[in-house]
């Protein structure tokens, strides 16, 4: 699977953290409401075209959390950081 593009079911999931840029990309960390075989229960969704700041899946929040914080921390040196927020997912 490419990165870059998730299953249509990881937008039906909620939402757990998020961060808004000025240029219009947003970050999510999602929980997965049925986590997949392989065992990826959460997912990574950039909205930026830039290969560098990839989507994913993983199986454990911990993952998924280092990632969003490392792509948030990436963009933040590339755009101003508008919101950053938990939600009660």
């Amino acid at each position: 699977m490419e990165y870059s593009k998730l299953p249509k079911r990881v937008f039906n999931s909620p939402l757990i953290e998020y961060a808004n840029f000025a240029d219009g990309v947003h970050v999510n960390l999602i929980r997965l409401i049925k986590p997949y075989a392989n065992g990826a229960a959460y997912a990574v969704y950039v909205s930026s075209k830039d290969p560098r700041h990839q989507s994913g899946l993983f199986k454990t929040i911990d993952k998924a959390k280092a990632n969003f914080e490392r792509t948030v921390t990436a963009r933040t040196g590339e755009t101003e950081l508008l919101k950053k927020g938990i939600t009660n997912n």
